[in-house]
Order: structure tokens, then sequence, then C-alpha cells
């Protein structure tokens, strides 16, 4: 590789596309055909599990259907009493069961036998339906012996020199002492095994195979099958990874042509096989074989005839992107690269593009939230020492001056003095304590200004005390309560909680019983529409200013998600939510 190192980027393109294609085709090409070969075993692996899956689930639908119409039956108040009576071929009988064979006719037929083995009653008369059937063996003997269970058992017929094989389920019918009355038997329906695995598999693809818990043969998906192979499939059942596993496990035959994959299927109680030619894996191997020689020679034919021309074509948007770079380097923050593709590289110019345009607005938004922090500062400390304030406070205390020395005098002067301490401080943040200590003093000023009209009331509990909040964002909301909101009305009551919500939210509620304000009014300070005009600023509400600065200050230091929210109703009073972070820490003013 360091022979390399000095080429231009177009040769090391060039010839690292050969290297890439040239020194992996050959590395690779034994894995490829391994894995391959692997992967393929691996579909039939699962295209066996697939069909075994779903033939299983057609027997386990189709048995739970004859398993629920044979309860049906044995649990039918007309069957039992008849057949205790003796009267099991009564038509009120023969009524239930065709109701029962009707619903369940494409999984099997229904038959009522009574405690002797005999048929009483059938809706369907075939050769497969015995008149008489053995009480001390087959399928009425097995659910003699597991009361109030449907057992399946195999059966057999020979037509001329053909073996039918085929199943019956049963299910005896006892009295109340417990006897046995009768037998409701489900003869499986011939058809119903080809209709469970029609569409799932072909002659050529594989054979399918269905043997009961004594090995016997219930079913195969071909017209005829050797012995010899049925005794190497039950040999193979019988070894513990074919038949003791709760999957499908696959097994070789003896003689190497053919996988078998066994499952046990729970509901009827059969071994479901599946036979699968090797033949088919040998031949997709050697056409694998064919196909990965001729395609590593075409493919590097190919590599080569690209590497060039594919090389120039990288080489284009990655010299744009170096121009561009080295603008952006030298302050021109304007520079942008031309997007002609969609491809990885393309999607890096366009990235590139929206970071040096995101770069751009970052820095024209940071240089406006200054300019705008500094003009909402600017514009709160002159809503806090308004000269309507300070002249109404003045005046108060000038009125009382002349009407008599009292103490009053110098709670204001106290007062004020504090509130313009806190003004002038250069922390643009205070604990919370410290902010209502501010809002306490305006307050008692307003409360000597109204006469004690009006009751306040502060809820801080002790562990929030702390917490830090821009200065001077409670007197302007209180201001707004006391002077707009209760308007000089008699026993009003403006109150200050603070609640932490969660871990991350400071909420300050301040609520009085005032005035209120109507939707409109609500709706404009929600939705933050100051009114700059003149006669908005020198009109009856001007108080919405300071409630605007309060919210630009919270909004523009901590982001959108923080604020204030109004809710107020005509002449049922005020209620500001205020909404902040949880920010600890202890500063002094």
């Amino acid at each position: 590789m360091k022979i390399l190192k000095n080429y231009s980027f177009r040769k090391k393109t060039f010839a690292g596309m050969l290297l890439a294609a040239g020194i992996p085709m050959l590395i690779g090409y034994f894995i490829m055909l391994q894995m391959f070969n692997i992967t393929y075993r691996r579909s039939l692996n699962q295209e066996a599990e697939t069909i075994l899956n779903a033939v299983a689930g057609s027997f386990d639908s189709a048995f739970s259907n004859i398993y629920d119409g044979i309860r049906q039956l044995a649990e039918e108040e007309i069957i039992r009493k008849n057949l205790e009576n003796g009267d099991g071929a009564g038509t009120s009988v023969y009524r239930e069961l065709y109701a029962v064979s009707s619903k369940y006719s494409k999984y099997a037929y229904f038959s009522i036998y009574d405690a002797e083995g005999n048929k009483l009653v059938s809706v369907t008369e075939n050769t497969y339906i015995k008149e008489k059937l053995p009480l001390d063996w087959s399928v009425l003997y097995e659910a003699g012996q597991n009361p109030g269970k449907v057992v399946v058992r195999n059966a057999r017929l020979y037509e001329g020199e053909k073996r039918v094989e085929f199943l019956r389920a049963a299910m005896a019918v006892r009295s109340e002492k417990g006897e046995i009355t009768g037998y409701i038997v489900a003869t499986v329906n011939d058809g119903l095994f080809d209709n469970m695995k029609w569409g799932l598999v072909s002659e050529d693809q594989g054979v399918i195979y269905a043997m009961d818990s004594f090995q016997e043969m219930v079913y195969c998906s071909t017209d005829s099958y050797d012995e010899d192979e049925m005794r190497r499939i039950r040999r193979e059942m019988l070894r513990d990874e074919a038949a003791d596993s709760d999957s499908q496990n696959a097994c070789v035959s003896a003689d190497k042509k053919y996988f078998y994959y066994v499952d046990y299927e729970e509901t009827s109680g059969l071994y479901l096989f599946y036979q699968q030619p090797v033949a088919a894996l040998n031949q997709l191997k050697n056409r694998a074989f064919t196909i990965a020689v001729m395609s590593a020679a075409l493919g590097l034919i190919i590599c080569i005839f690209l590497s060039k021309s594919v090389s120039s074509f990288i080489y284009q948007p990655i010299k744009r992107m170096q121009d561009a770079i080295a603008e952006i380097r030298q302050g021109n923050f304007k520079a942008r690269i031309k997007v002609d593709s969609q491809d990885e590289l393309g999607q890096l110019s366009e990235s590139f593009n929206m970071m040096a345009e995101h770069l751009t607005d970052n820095m024209e938004r940071l240089l406006a939230r200054e300019r705008e922090l500094s003009e909402v500062q600017i514009k709160m400390m002159q809503a806090q020492l308004n000269p309507h304030f300070l002249y109404n406070t003045l005046d108060t205390m000038k009125w009382l001056g002349k009407a008599n020395q009292i103490p009053e005098i110098a709670t204001i002067s106290a007062d004020l003095a504090k509130i313009l301490r806190m003004s002038i401080s250069a922390s643009p943040e205070v604990p919370l304590a410290k902010e209502v200590e501010l809002a306490e003093a305006y307050v008692q000023i307003q409360e000597i200004r109204f006469a004690d009209k009006f009751e306040f009331i502060v809820d801080l509990p002790d562990e929030l005390a702390a917490l830090l909040v821009p200065k001077q964002i409670l007197q302007p909301i209180i201001e707004n309560a006391i002077i707009h909101g209760l308007g000089g009305r008699e026993n009003g009551r403006v109150m200050v909680q603070a609640r932490q919500t969660g871990e991350e939210i400071l909420q300050i509620r301040i609520h009085d019983d005032g005035v209120g304000m109507s939707r409109e009014q609500v709706w404009k300070l929600n939705h933050c529409e100051e009114d700059t005009s003149e006669q908005h600023r020198m009109g009856e509400e001007r108080h919405s200013i300071g409630y605007y600065n309060v919210n630009e200050i919270i909004r523009l230091n901590y982001g959108d998600g923080y604020g204030l929210y109004t809710e107020s109703e005509e002449g049922a009073g005020t209620c500001i939510y205020m909404t902040l972070p949880v920010r600890k820490g202890e500063k002094d003013v």
C-alpha cells in the first residue's frame, strides 16, 4: 500500500477497485460456495419447517373441530338420556347427530355406537363406517380406558389388494354413575389429508407421511410406499434427535437419497414426516459452482472497465467539497456545494450545505437573541422603574408625611431601597426566596397605598427556596394582579404558590380573586400578541407590557418550552402559571 501513497486520488481509486475486486474474489471463491451450500441447506430446512408447520397447523385445526363435534354430541342431553334408556337410534338423536355432522362434515363422518360397540345411527354410510367395532381393542377400547377424553387410533381396510389407512376418533359417553352407555365415533374424511397438504408440496418436492403413536402408517401423499422405506422412517423416528425433540429435526436416509423431517402434532397425536430429495441440493451445488466461475470472470472485466470512469466521477464532488471547506475556513459561511446526485457523496454534499446553513442561522439567531435579551432587560428595568410607579410611591410618602409622622414612611422608604438595590444588581438570576422577598417589599408599599384592602399570601416550600430564577419576574405579575386585577376592591387576595413538577419543572402560580379578564384578553396573552401601538402603550392595557417582558425574559433564557400561561374569567379572578426549569444553586444579590 505504500506504493500508492503518493499517487493521485484518481489512480488510488483505480488501483483500489482492482485490488478490492481481485483479492476478495479469489479468497471468497471457496467461501462463497460453502456459504451457498450452507444457505441453501438452511433454506431447505426452513422450507421443510414451513411445510410441516403448515400441515401441523391444518391437522390441529381439523382435529380441534373433530374433537369439538365429538364433545358436543357426547355432552348433548338428548343423546345421553336416549343412550341410558337404550334408545340411541331415535329421531331426536338423529337430528342432533345430523346438526353436528353438517357443521363438521368436511372433517369427519360422525356415528353413535352403543355400549356393546354396535352402530346405532350414522348420517353417512360408506365402507369406513362399520356396523360393529370391537371393544377389546381399537379406538373404542382406548376411549373406554380414558374417561372424558377423545382418543385417536389408526384403522385400516383392504379394497382388493390395496390397503387403505385412515383414522378414527372416539369418546365414551357415561352415565351419572360413570357407566359407559355408548360411544361417539368420528371417522376421518378420506380426503382430509390431501386437502390439508394441497398446494404446500408437490410430489417432485417431497412426500408427506403421517404415523400414529404406535408407528402405524396413517397417511402417505403418494399412492404407494416402500415397506423398507417405512422401516427406515420408523428407525429414524425412534432416534432421540428425531423423535424426542420439541421441534422439527432432520435425518438422512440410509441410502443418502433423502432428508427426513419430523414433527409431533399434539392435538391428533400424530407424527408428521416430510421426505425431501437430496438430489436437488447436489444439482444446486454444481449450478452454483458454474455460476460463481462465470461471475468472477465477468466481474473482473467489468471492474477494469469501470475503474477509470468511476474514479473520475467520484473525484469531481470531492474536489468541490474541498473547495467549499477551504472557503468556510477563510470565513465565507455562504459557501455551498452544487449537488447533482443522490448517492452517498451527494448526501454528504447536502449534509455539508445543511451544516453550513445551520451554522449561519445559529450565528444569526445567537446575535438576534442577544439583542432581544438586552432589549427585554432594558424594557424590564424601565417597566420596574416606570415614572408612574415612582410617582405613586412618592405621592403616598408625601401625603402621609403631611398628614402625620407615621411609621409607614420608614417602611416605604426601606422597601423602595430594597427594590432599587435588587434592580441594579448585576446577577441575572437570584434564589427564589430573594425574588419572593423583593415581591413582598413591593406588596408592603401597595398595602400602605391601598390601606390594607387586600391580603397577600406566599406558599414557598423550603426545598424550593434556593432554586435560581431570573430576577424581577414576580413583581410585574403581582403588580398587575393588585392594580388591575383587584382594582382597589375590598377584601381582595393575591396568592403566590411554588411547586416542583417532576425533576425538571418549577411552576409558580400567581392567583388573584379580582375582576378577571375577557376571553379575548386571555387569548392575546397566551398567544403573545403584544400591541405596540401608541394607543396600547398609553391605554388601560398598559399592564400587559410587564407580562410580555417577563414571558420574553423566561423564553429567551430557557427556550420556548418555558414561559407564562394565563387562565381567567370575567368576575372570577385571574391565575398566571409561570413555568421555569429547575436550576439548583445559591447566589447572593
